[in-house]
């Protein structure tokens, strides 16, 4: 395209997908696509034109009044003129006298437009057949020459990536926005693992994992699922603690505990427990579930206390205090009598001992004892008992 005038700066551009109208008329019927390039910034009858580029759909009645306003100016009002696409500034005007190679994509799902090599426009969206011509509005001195046409056939795949055993489908035309062309006999698909279809748009599911390239020379990448292993199910004590590992350094985790790391540990297990995980290695998934189960789910730390002890001095055996573990001992009440009821010593503090004072006196002695066992890894308990000790000499 060339415009061999330096009067001018109007539009010039392609029309395509032209249905209407189909007489010439100052008031008519529209239907088209209009793709149209602006030498310069004009205004003209209380419209502006920017400079660039514009892609606009026309679908409905315009009368002469109007056209100013729908083709010189930029005023969109949906369904007469719907802007869908523009591309404007100062650099991007045409120039006079210089000739432009233009290229024309038109798909039912696609658009694109290229002007010496250079991408001006792609636009994706639902395109009807129809004709396409050229256009140039005032340009008396316009020039189309070099005109090559060729029917086009292309495909999409969709999704482009997948797993093994998902299905891919094949969109050769979007059959929701224009007719099967007529000028197309039948299609015959080979999908490159010894399968084939006649179907338009036909779908396909790839056993093994593998690239497939098609013979338009587009690629479907074939993935193999993450394989993940958790281990068998297992049994551990009680408190213990056990890390899991998903593999596939890399990959995205999500745990049913949250986490998203590739191994995590679980602490100080007093239950029965089930863990899964989904490992997502490049949009392929795999899910992996482990029991854990617990030899004894109650941890019991109960204290005892011995029935006699020696206030002697010798240090073998000279007070009376609780026997066990008393880490996790909290609410502690220990109260001592006398033979005849008489509370002769009592201590919260589970650690503390009675040696016998108070007075000391051998004999017979009787003791009463609350408490409670609590802990992270323990379970929560209360005790409470009596009983008898002797003091001895």
């Amino acid at each position: 395209m060339s415009v061999e005038s330096s009067i001018d700066n109007d539009f010039i551009g392609i029309v395509l997908g032209y249905k209407k109208p189909t007489q010439l008329a100052d008031n008519t019927q529209y239907n088209f696509f209009l793709f149209d390039w602006k030498s310069k910034r004009e205004s003209f009858n209380g419209y502006r034109a920017e400079e660039g580029f514009r892609l606009s759909y026309y679908n409905g009645f315009i009368n002469m009044q109007e056209q100013d306003r729908y083709f010189w100016g930029a005023v969109e009002n949906p369904p007469a003129r719907t802007l869908l696409n523009e591309k404007y500034g100062n650099s991007l005007g045409w120039v006079h006298h210089k000739k432009y190679e233009f290229t024309l994509l038109y798909t039912t799902s696609r658009l694109h437009i290229t002007i010496d090599d250079e991408v001006i426009l792609e636009q994706e969206g639902c395109f009807k057949a129809g004709k396409f011509g050229f256009y140039c509005m005032s340009q008396d001195l316009t020039r189309f020459e070099n005109f090559t046409y060729q029917s086009y056939i292309d495909f999409v795949p969709f999704p482009e990536t997948v797993c093994v055993g998902e299905k891919i489908r094949f969109n050769s035309f979007n059959l929701d926005c224009s007719e099967f062309p007529d000028f197309i006999e039948s299609m015959n698909w080979d999908f490159g693992d010894g399968q084939s279809s006649t179907a338009i748009n036909p779908e396909h599911t790839y056993s093994k994992a593998d690239d497939c390239i098609d013979t338009i020379v587009k690629t479907v990448v074939i993935k193999p699922n993450p394989i993940v292993g958790l281990g068998n199910d297992t049994i551990v004590p009680a408190c213990s603690s056990i890390i899991l590992d998903a593999g596939n350094p890399g990959s995205d985790y999500s745990w049913s505990t949250s986490q998203i790391s590739q191994t995590i540990e679980l602490k100080e297990l007093i239950q029965d427990t089930s863990i899964w995980v989904i490992v997502n290695k490049n949009g392929c998934l795999t899910a992996d579930t482990i029991s854990v189960s617990i030899e004894e789910n109650i941890v019991k730390q109960q204290l005892f206390f011995p029935n006699a002890f020696t206030p002697n001095g010798d240090g073998n055996n000279d007070v009376l205090k609780a026997v066990g573990p008393t880490d996790n001992v909290s609410m502690y009440s220990l109260i001592i009598f006398n033979r005849w009821g008489q509370q002769i010593f009592e201590t919260d503090d589970p650690n503390a001992s009675w040696d016998g004072s108070n007075p000391m006196q051998v004999g017979v002695y009787v003791y009463k004892v609350t408490y409670r066992i609590e802990g992270n890894c323990i379970e929560t308990k209360n005790y409470s008992g009596s009983g008898t000790v002797a003091l001895v000499k």
